[in-house]
């Protein structure tokens, strides 16, 4: 429950979260230094006092206290709810939001009203081996991951940076600098090993850009916040409108591990919590105004607009001049400042995930938190959107005709990425939940603990675009003798992979769309977690690149809530010339369920309770009269 309450509140401040599990090999003697995302180091009031009060992430005896102190009205307030009456019960959670993050709140010139720290940044005991010793796992944000690395490398060389998740990034940056010093100090080393996350990878770009690279012997960040997002623009407006889909999926991700917790959202009246929060952000605002991580998040098409119409330029004058110079400064020289880093021998590598709509709403293609364009630099289509057949990418970065940056659900270009060479992209992973997917948090160690990947070419088991591969989408698709998503006349066979982590699956059907392929599924059996089979079809691939299709395959999970399933791939068929085509196109791929029933018929059957049964069904019946 605890994890539940702290997920709804810190989604409506943008939390991200940190890190999982690896493997190591071949590591060096650089020292670590793991940097979090947003509000993910506990924050405490008058710390280490005998009026010590935990005030991040809030316990649920406080909120549970705060309702009881305004229960009459709490009540009152919920059951007008279900007569449409949201507005009244939103304010009633904004003005118990205020209360519980009253000692959060900061002063229009970004400093604190309350005595507020976090656990100390001294080197002794910020280290893994100490952390662990002496049962400090609170302070460890992933546990598991850090778990982990203390069995791979020394823990004692492994340190976890803790910082204000309030303040603006400069002076987190100017903190962590005084912390890299301090590990240097008391390892005896001339420079330190950077993972960071999220907010954390605005910070560790604002202290190289601070303080030089000269430190620095590697660089992974996983989707850092170096471009912002319009997420700050939605609290300060009062402006939300939660995606059910990606919400729903986020919480399967994070709480569950199979797919069953997103059926549970499908009737969800998610109108009715937009409008709760829209009518609580007003007694939100009291506590988040004048953070300074919230306006050095904000992306840089709207904080010139938020800050005249929410900061006062007398009052807020300090906390202005460093947000201004993030925005001005900083932020458009990160992408020359990466390419500097790496022609000064350091080892800089990008993380992107991408496939979903902003948690608070909006048409960017992100990862729930922060928009793909931003984290990366590449050119991003508008969600629901692709890029037109035969399109060759604009080349602003990577111009070497023989580089494929395009993705194969066509939504993304990363020739014009800050590093072409080095970002490598995710569909379907929320925020940095890497340490849920063996994939990426294989590819995190391997680029953070080792020297065997340099770039995007090094190992074809780590392309630059993959699905994701959590064990709530449970299977994963790729042809056999190309990189994952994309076809060729190479190709004879789909190999189809089990990824739960304990349910056997029996596949019924697989379809295309795009292209006109026929599976043979007849030998494929039950197929056991972890395992796979070859699925051999028929047909020509056309003469062609660049172009779009899409696999669906229909199964049964045993053991799901509901057996039936359907998942769907993005692919791009590359085999041959691509026309030099520009611009959008509508992605166009409805399911077969939808774009071939009529309307009358598919909208009883899409109906959450029939959806993914019926879809089963008729894609399966679909393949009999092909």
């Amino acid at each position: 429950m605890k994890k539940i309450i702290a997920f709804v509140l810190s989604i409506v401040i943008s939390v991200s979260f940190f890190w999982g599990v690896a493997y190591a090999s071949e590591k060096n003697d650089d020292p670590i230094v793991l940097i979090s995302g947003f509000m993910c180091s506990p924050l405490y009031y008058e710390y280490g006092t005998e009026n010590e009060e935990k005030l991040w992430i809030p316990e649920a005896d406080k909120i549970l206290d705060t309702i009881k102190d305004d229960l009459p009205r709490f009540l009152k307030t919920l059951a007008g709810t279900f007569i449409g009456k949201t507005d009244e019960f939103g304010e009633t959670v904004g003005d118990g939001a205020s209360v519980i993050f009253e000692k959060l709140r900061m002063n229009p010139d970004g400093t604190s009203v309350y005595n507020v720290s976090h656990y100390p940044n001294n080197p002794e005991t910020s280290n893994i081996a100490y952390m662990l010793e002496n049962g400090f796992e609170e302070y460890m944000y992933e546990v598991k991951f850090c778990k982990y690395l203390a069995e791979n490398y020394d823990p004692s060389e492994i340190f976890m940076f803790q910082y204000d998740s309030r303040l603006d990034a400069i002076t987190n940056a100017h903190r962590l600098n005084d912390f890299i010093e301090d590990i240097k100090a008391y390892t005896n080393s001339d420079k330190v090993r950077i993972f960071s996350l999220s907010f954390g990878g605005l910070i560790s770009s604002t202290y190289i850009y601070l303080y030089g690279d000269s430190s620095v012997s590697k660089y992974i960040t996983s989707v850092p916040a170096i471009g912002g997002t319009d997420i700050p623009d939605k609290i300060l407006r009062g402006n939300i409108d939660f995606p059910i889909g990606d919400i729903a999926m986020f919480f399967e991700t994070v709480l569950s591990g199979e797919g069953d917790v997103a059926r549970w959202f499908e009737n969800a009246e998610f109108d009715k919590i937009n409008a709760i929060f829209c009518s609580a952000s007003d007694g939100m605002m009291s506590a988040l105004k004048y953070w300074g991580s919230i306006w050095s998040l904000c992306s840089a098409d709207l904080y010139d607009e938020l800050k005249v119409d929410f900061l006062d330029p007398v009052e807020s004058a300090a906390l202005i001049e460093k947000t201004d110079r993030i925005h001005y400064e900083i932020r458009p020289a990160i992408p020359r400042m990466f390419r500097d880093m790496q022609k000064n021998g350091v080892d800089v590598a990008i993380l992107c995930s991408t496939g979903s709509e902003l948690a608070l709403g909006g048409k960017h293609n992100g990862d729930v938190v922060l928009p793909a364009y931003t984290v990366s630099g590449a050119t991003c289509a508008p969600l629901g959107m692709r890029f037109a057949d035969g399109y060759t990418g604009v080349k602003t970065t990577c111009s070497n005709p023989e580089h494929n940056h395009i993705s194969p659900s066509m939504e993304i270009d990363a020739s014009s990425a800050y590093l072409p060479e080095n970002t490598w992209f995710v569909d379907g992973q929320y925020h940095g939940q890497y340490y849920y997917e063996e994939y990426t948090r294989s590819l995190v160690t391997k680029l953070l603990l080792t020297d065997e990947i340099t770039d995007i070419y090094s190992n074809p088991d780590y392309p630059q675009f993959e699905y994701s591969n959590h064990a709530s989408r449970s299977v994963h698709v790729k042809f056999d003798n190309n990189k994952t998503g994309y076809l060729s006349s190479a190709d004879k066979k789909l190999i189809i992979e089990n990824i739960t982590s304990d349910r056997s699956i029996k596949i019924f059907a697989v379809n295309s769309d795009g292209v006109n392929l026929k599976f043979d599924v007849s030998d494929a059996g039950t197929i056991k977690a972890g395992e796979s089979v070859e699925i051999p079809f028929s047909g020509e691939v056309p003469r062609v690149s660049t172009a779009a299709a899409r696999i669906t395959v229909s199964y049964i999970e045993f053991g799901s809530l509901n057996p039936f399933c359907v998942s769907e791939f993005d692919i791009m068929i590359n085999n041959g010339d691509a026309s030099g085509a520009k611009g959008f196109i509508e992605k166009g791929f409805e399911s077969r369920f939808e774009n071939n029933l009529p309307d009358w018929l598919y909208k009883i059957l899409s109906k959450p309770f029939f959806r993914q049964t019926a879809e089963f069904v008729y894609n399966t019946v679909s393949v009999l009269f092909d």
